[in-house]
């Protein structure tokens, strides 16, 4: 009989995620298709609006039929995808610890990667989708946002030059910080176990150290982001309000793009710090 776990090697985690590349698949379409349902509301709830002010049901018509396609589609999607990235995460933790054992680490070490392992997995799971509602979001608000007016979304791409600037510098300090503190997790059992005081309370001195570097320098990523995008939403707040396209619906969808789009640009810091902890982990592993 053979052993539902791969035996230990270098391809052995590579091998496990291709074999699930299938299943995978289907949950990012499946989570595709549901940022697609959301990009659709703005536009079509400001086409409701102004419908509806003329006594034209069809547009809410539209509106109801994508939200009820959205509903269904998420209720399978997180009952899915549950089951194939807990199952993947029970399959890869099984075989690194039976591989990192056999090449002689530490109860610590060993106990710290499968936390990683988890990590590694819960990126997949959460992390990837959400890579996916940002970017069909930002992608989506901004070429919708050209739909209605050129200059709205001429002055939303101008926020996207000191974004990328901030965050390169952020990525640099955030892969450097995250090996920090991957150092001091795998420590943190043999930490624990010396029983000694001094160790114990360098360690975790070590460890708020790490974290409180790595807050302050996403919170000055966050903060310059932020500034750009309020002198974004000012400035075509006041250039669509004088657009002769300016009706009811439109400036709801055009705000609703706006937030979106916004929105979006100020989740790409712990996007960036989210793909750092990734690299070290994957060097680890």
């Amino acid at each position: 009989m053979h052993s539902a776990i791969p035996s230990p090697g270098a391809s052995g985690i590579g091998s496990m995620l291709r074999a699930a590349r299938g299943a995978i698949a289907v949950t990012y379409a499946l989570t595709l298709v549901e940022n697609a349902c959301t990009v659709a509301y703005p536009a079509l709830t400001g086409l409701a609006v102004d419908r509806l002010l003329k006594r034209d049901p069809s547009g809410l018509y539209a509106l109801v039929a994508v939200w009820m396609l959205h509903l269904a589609l998420s209720f399978f999607r997180q009952r899915y995808d549950t089951r194939v990235f807990m199952g993947l995460n029970a399959r890869i933790a099984s075989h690194m610890v039976i591989d990192q054992q056999e090449k002689g680490h530490g109860t610590s070490t060993v106990s710290a990667r499968v936390e990683m392992v988890r990590g590694i997995v819960g990126f997949f799971e959460k992390e990837v989708p959400a890579m996916f509602h940002h970017a069909v979001a930002v992608v989506g608000s901004l070429a919708m946002l050209f739909t209605y007016d050129v200059d709205a979304g001429l002055i939303a791409m101008a926020v996207l030059l000191p974004m990328a600037l901030v965050n390169n510098w952020y990525w640099r300090k955030a892969v450097r910080l995250n090996q920090g503190i991957n150092n001091q997790v795998e420590r943190e059992v043999d930490d624990i176990v010396s029983a000694r005081p001094f160790r114990i309370r360098r360690h975790f001195w070590l460890m708020r150290r790490w974290r409180v570097m790595l807050s302050d320098a996403e919170s000055w990523t966050w903060a310059v982001t932020e500034l750009c995008t309020i002198g974004a939403l000012v400035f075509i707040l006041v250039d669509f309000t004088q657009s002769p396209k300016f009706t009811a619906g439109a400036i709801y969808a055009v705000l609703a793009y706006v937030y979106d789009y916004l929105e979006g640009l100020n989740q790409v810091p712990s996007l960036v710090n989210n793909l750092a902890r990734l690299k070290d982990v994957r060097a680890r592993l």
